[in-house]
């Protein structure tokens, strides 16, 4: 019976390993981020003034150029070296892939105290790619949003994932403005 309930153990955690994780990149995806933001609102309504976070959402730029030119297998390396270095940066919070080439990070604690400067580091790595590499999937050019959890203006964690997205657009309109 011990054996029996052993491999069930392995069992459930591998499912629930193909359920919640990316096989791509190896994070938590949509579904986990479902569940995450779910038992933050469950944090939020027992104790809204008590709760900091912030979410930032990234959006990776390029990848259908990527995958036109030079196929869907550098796409893929493209949307892992972005993941590595956003976990990289953002070590201490739970990064999921949200969509296709969209992730999102829920910055807690340290990284939440740290948000500024994670973020500074983060463009700065990226900037580093373009320098270090001459290859496109290699490069990592991300829009990033990042917003912070006000329990005045914030009934919901959905309007700060919200409001984090609305900041990524406007990022990634700035930059293809600046670079046209």
């Amino acid at each position: 019976f011990k054996l029996l309930s052993s491999h069930m153990k392995v069992h459930i955690s591998e499912l629930n390993n193909q359920v919640y994780i990316d096989p791509l990149t190896s994070v938590e995806n949509k579904g986990a981020f479902s569940n995450y933001l779910a038992h933050l609102q469950e944090r939020m309504d027992a104790d809204p003034e008590r709760l900091h976070f912030a979410v930032g959402v990234f959006d990776c730029d390029n990848l259908k150029m990527i995958n036109d030119l030079y196929g869907h297998d550098k796409g893929d390396l493209y949307l892992k070296n972005a993941c590595q270095l956003i976990c990289k940066i953002f070590k201490s919070s739970p990064v999921f892939r949200i969509g296709g080439d969209e992730f999102s990070v829920i910055m807690q604690n340290n990284d939440y105290n740290n948000r500024e400067e994670l973020t500074e580091k983060f463009k700065a790595a990226m900037k580093a790619t373009a320098v270090v590499s001459t290859n496109s999937w290699d490069q990592v050019h991300v829009a990033m949003g990042l917003a912070t959890y006000d329990p005045m203006t914030d009934p919901a964690v959905i309007d700060v994932v919200r409001r984090a997205d609305k900041y990524m657009y406007a990022n990634k309109r700035a930059s293809k403005k600046a670079s046209s």
